[in-house]
């Protein structure tokens, strides 16, 4: 039996006191669970003093007590975005009042920015964009340790959204970074390595990792391997497969005889290294070493998973002791459900062996949630296995549960978007998971340069995870912002037909006055059958006026397809009549090789483009040749880590490369209509010269 609500409590006689202040809580006097002694209690009371969170007597009815609010735990994009929206909405209502530095909030902030990019709901992401400006992007203390830097993950994320890099909202974290990183201890004259504790292995490596990808510092990335493998060598059990919480804990047994291993404390490690993973270069030498331990972990832990009672799915406080921890932990299950979804989703992790822990994990977790959003069963703040209560909600375990669901839910899209698409099991492309939120002007009263086409032009959320990105959000530092702006509104995953007819170039248009220019790039995606179960996408070849009828599966509505030339050629007109100026660019190349040199395009969208361009008397640039050229100059070994993925997606150094062949394009062209907008950068560089 569990105890959730007053009734259930007060059935089993007089309730106890163990606080006097506001704050005190209150316990059943027998209930089948431990409680909190008076130092723990008081740390419970500080928690919710300081507006973690807190710990009713009366958590109100869970969710699944009736019909009207019980909630589905299939693993499809609706179902999953209606429950992680619920408890986030439930979580920012309570939290924004109090916002601050710390850790428990950190953890919180980057599940709000999980959850935003998943759904596309930009509530959360707004909220962090005002959290951050509010701090003014500092830390809380001078010399941070892991705990103090945690903050810095939401901070680089909003920077590097959209290739929009305000160097101020980095600054202060990477000067105090700086500040650190020849420290080889926590700070001057202390004797513990930086990160002492297998907490701050979530708090500390996702930051350094992200701070390499806004900086293209490996001094960043050499730090965060250094020091995990300190960590590693001082806390990692070789025969459990999982890691003490601190150097103390190191042999430490519990009263049942049993090695004492924290469930939050392994979900700490499971979470970090998935977000860690995220942004470490895939040419990483370490990298096997952090998918070797997401591997063994999530084997240790699938055997510790619970399978019965009201913790089914779930994992106990104390892994090894449930006897005296009965209740499920929160905040470790929902990273642990996090950590393994990463993995799966990124084929570390078998699918067929892990799926089942993460569904009756996620099955679990809704089982602990209540009608207004609430999430139960977290643990107080603490360093080891303690007692709390049923309805104990703190914001990081929320934060570790946003995470698990940002992840269902790519989960959930990847398996949609490659039904029936077995070459395609691993998706490349983040933008057909994520929601993305296209930028507009930064400055209204400057011309613009917009950016139209698909991931070979901005990425995901253009922010180099999965070490890829497009070239578009690589284009900026080119300009002078002061004169132009760079907006970047190409999407992922569309093909010349879809950024149509979902909607985005209707948007895009609106943004399009008198003297702008707009450059598209489109082909990548156009291939394919035009009624896809899975994309509908493909475009009927050539430039001509062939039409095909269908009944689009995506969209549910009857649709004409038209040529990959009658799209393009829309582009350009709709521009003209907006008093804007198109260019055309070809495909990039993938990296596919032939006798030395890169296979190029030819007679298909390569040549349609160029087609649609004479025809219209408009721009082009041939990336396709332009960038081909350089491949072949740099031969493969140069060329590949320029790409972060097998043959089509750059990493930040090949997105740069390309961003610079666009500026030779267009200096290439009869009438540069940008010739008078470039930068210092941008002017050092060359036109291209096709002979």
């Amino acid at each position: 039996m569990s105890f959730r609500s007053t009734s259930q409590l007060l059935a089993l006689g007089t309730w106890t006191v163990l606080a006097s202040s506001a704050l005190a809580q209150t316990a059943p006097a027998k209930p089948n669970f431990p409680l909190p002694n008076a130092t723990q209690q008081a740390g419970i009371n500080k928690d919710n003093g300081r507006h973690f969170g807190d710990s009713p007597a009366d958590g109100g009815p869970l969710a699944d007590a009736s019909p009207s609010t019980a909630l589905s735990p299939a693993v499809t994009v609706a179902a999953i975005d209606k429950v992680t929206k619920k408890v986030a909405d439930w979580q920012l209502a309570r939290s924004q009042p109090y916002w601050d530095q710390i850790w428990t909030s950190s953890v919180m902030y980057s599940g709000f920015m999980a959850v935003s990019d998943a759904t596309g709901d930009p509530k959360y992401r707004d909220a962090m964009a005002d959290m951050a400006k509010g701090f003014h992007y500092t830390l809380r203390n001078k010399i941070a340790n892991a705990d103090d830097q945690s903050i810095g993950q939401t901070y680089l994320e909003l920077y590097l959204e959209g290739g929009k890099k305000d160097p101020d909202l980095i600054t202060p974290l990477r000067e105090n970074m700086d500040s650190v990183i020849d420290l080889p201890t926590l700070k001057p004259g202390d004797s513990k390595i930086p990160w002492w504790w297998c907490d701050a292995l979530f708090m500390a490596p996702p930051v350094w990792a992200r701070m390499y990808a806004a900086t293209g510092e490996h001094k960043y990335i050499d730090y965060l391997n250094l020091n995990w493998q300190r960590s590693y060598d001082l806390l990692w059990d070789k025969d459990a497969h999982l890691y003490a919480r601190d150097a103390t804990f190191v042999g430490k047994l519990g009263p049942t005889g049993k090695k004492i291993f924290w469930s939050r404390g392994e979900g700490w490690v499971l979470g970090g290294l998935a977000r860690t993973l995220q942004y470490l270069p895939k040419d990483d030498l370490r990298r096997p070493f952090y998918i070797q331990n997401m591997k063994e972990m999530a084997a240790a832990l699938a055997k510790l998973q619970e399978t019965k009672g009201d913790a089914a799915g779930l994992w106990h406080s104390s892994l090894l002791d449930p006897e005296d921890f009965p209740l499920p932990e929160n905040s470790g299950s929902a990273l642990i459900v996090f950590g393994m979804a990463y993995g799966v989703n990124e084929g570390i992790l078998d699918r067929a062996t892990y799926m089942p822990v993460i569904e009756k994990g996620w099955a679990g977790l809704l089982h602990h949630i209540y009608a207004d959003g609430r999430l139960g069963d977290i643990q107080q703040t603490g360093a080891e296995p303690t007692p709390y209560y049923p309805t104990s909600s703190y914001n990081y375990g929320v934060g570790g549960f946003m995470l698990a669901g940002a992840e269902l839910h790519r989960m959930a899209t990847m398996g949609a978007q490659t039904a029936g698409h077995p070459d395609q099991a691993a998706v490349t492309d983040p933008s057909v998971y994520a929601k993305i939120h296209l930028p507009s002007p930064a400055n209204p009263r400057l011309r613009n340069l917009i950016l139209v086409g698909d991931s070979t032009v901005r990425n995901g959320n253009g922010d180099g995870a999965h070490n890829q990105m497009g070239w578009g959000d690589e284009l900026a530092p080119y300009f002078d912002t002061s004169k132009i702006n760079v907006v970047n509104r190409a999407i992922g995953g569309r093909s010349s037909r879809t950024y149509i007819t979902e909607g985005h170039w209707g948007e895009t248009l609106k943004l399009i006055k008198r003297g702008d220019v707009v450059l598209f790039q489109f082909g990548h995606n156009d291939d394919g059958p035009y009624d896809d179960p899975a994309r509908a996408r493909g475009s009927i070849h050539g430039v001509g006026d062939e039409t095909a009828e269908i009944e689009n599966p995506i969209q549910h509505r009857h649709e004409t397809v038209h040529t990959f030339g009658w799209y393009m050629n829309k582009y350009v007109e709709d521009t003209k009549a907006a008093g804007g100026i198109p260019i055309i660019c070809s495909l990039i190349p993938r990296k596919t090789w032939k006798d030395g040199h890169i296979v190029r395009q030819t007679d298909t969208y390569r040549g349609w483009a160029k087609a649609i361009a004479d025809r219209d008397h408009v721009g082009y640039i041939d990336l396709n040749e332009i960038i081909a050229r350089k491949y072949d100059a740099l031969g493969e070994a140069a060329v590949e880590p320029l790409f972060g993925d097998p043959h089509t997606h750059t990493s930040a150094a090949g997105a740069i490369l390309n961003a610079e062949s666009v500026v030779e394009g267009l200096k290439a062209l009869p009438k540069d209509p940008v010739a008078k907008d470039f930068s210092a950068k941008g002017k050092a560089i060359k036109p291209y010269k096709a002979n």
